[in-house]
């Protein structure tokens, strides 16, 4: 894809990539309240963000785009960040070969050319003095608030030249006692071959629309989650990754009934045994659907946050003596039905068959087991 292809991608509907995730603690339960529709906008909210907390939601953001498929995003921001808050790579030989730049700019008015031009002029430095080794293909300023005669300007890449020189000529005496003569010549000499139309302002309406399908959004801003998607029932044949709680299963048919604990086939025969299997399998696909609608909407960490909710609860009732695993089994089930959740923004969109399979991933990593051996 041409450059020109490249700039022209950025303005259509966005997709998106399998990406690294945004480098922060994430939060992973709020106040039920916040499942409720927030009293401002994600517009509002953004206007009172920090210049950081404005740095990772465009870092998220940028996370999300897949239209140049980026191979890495990287933060870069600091006081030595060499006009680059965060940089994209297309490929693995990243600022050495083609990458993107995204300048992050958070004040409480609108960002415009005066703005702009010292960052431009930080670029071309940066690269005249080889801290990278090419100018970035696209280089995006983004800020809660963009001047629309700035916007305007960036349509005209020759009058941005033209005024980016005028600015220059206006502060030479300045700009050569902080770059040094040689190294802002250096600087100069390659803006007067450099392609302007690379300078951008990003839209703030579509960066919106890019983060609201990101697992970040909620976390952020306190929206809504989508809808759940419809639970599929769990496939007739057992999937490897049930391999563990099927087994803690078919060890308390075993002792309960005389199933043998090899023969799932066995098992699924009995007139108790199959029954009861069938419904457990059911709850912990469940929980499993729940689980992939967690990775989808939510922060990293949510869903293990309400599994650890869960243990909590049942953890003491596995732990008591039982005649048998079936009525362990029964009592942590039944445990888990009718205990309390702590805050958690999955809270709103937990079934109780959710609940029971959540016990059955619990026993899937031997963390709940059914049949104990007395000690």
């Amino acid at each position: 894809m041409s450059t020109s292809e490249r700039f022209s991608a950025f303005h259509a509907e966005p997709l998106f990539s399998e990406l690294p995730k945004p480098a922060q603690t994430p939060v992973t339960v709020v106040a039920p309240m916040m499942a409720m529709p927030p009293t401002l906008t994600p517009k509002q909210i953004l206007v009172h963000h920090s210049a950081d907390q404005w740095e990772e939601f465009i870092y998220e953001w940028v996370s999300a785009l897949k239209e140049a498929e980026y191979v890495d995003v990287v933060r870069m921001g600091g006081a030595n960040d060499r006009g680059a808050d965060i940089a994209a790579f297309l490929t693995k030989d990243k600022t050495d070969g083609p990458w993107h730049c995204f300048q992050c700019k958070h004040y409480g008015k609108a960002i415009g050319a005066a703005t702009a031009y010292p960052e431009i002029l930080k670029i071309h430095s940066a690269v005249a003095e080889q801290k990278y080794k090419v100018l970035p293909e696209r280089y995006l300023f983004v800020a809660p608030k963009v001047g629309g005669s700035f916007v305007q300007l960036l349509t005209k890449p020759s009058a941005l030249r033209t005024g980016f020189f005028e600015w220059v000529a206006k502060n030479a005496e300045k700009l050569g006692e902080e770059y040094g003569k040689d190294p802002l010549r250096r600087a100069l000499d390659l803006a007067s071959r450099s392609d302007f139309s690379r300078f951008e302002a990003g839209n703030l309406d579509k960066i919106l629309e890019v983060h609201s399908r990101t697992p970040q959004h909620v976390r952020r801003f306190g929206t809504r989650l989508p809808d759940r998607p419809a639970i599929l029932a769990a496939p007739p044949e057992h999937a490897p990754k049930e391999t563990r709680y099927i087994q803690q299963l078919l060890d308390v048919y075993h002792e309960k009934w005389g199933c043998s604990p090899n023969a799932p086939d066995e098992a699924h025969a009995h007139h108790k045994a199959g029954p009861n299997l069938r419904r457990q399998r059911e709850a912990f696909y469940c929980a499993e659907q729940l689980r992939m609608f967690a990775r989808d909407s939510v922060p990293e960490g949510t869903f293990e946050s309400l599994q650890n909710d869960v243990y909590s609860g049942v953890s003491e009732v596995e732990e008591d003596d039982f005649p048998t695993g079936y009525a362990r089994l029964k009592a942590v089930l039944a445990a888990a039905r009718d205990m309390p959740l702590g805050p958690n923004v999955l809270i709103h969109y937990v079934k109780p068959e959710d609940r029971k399979g959540i016990c059955h991933q619990l026993a899937n990593n031997d963390r709940l087991t059914w049949v104990q051996e007395e000690l």
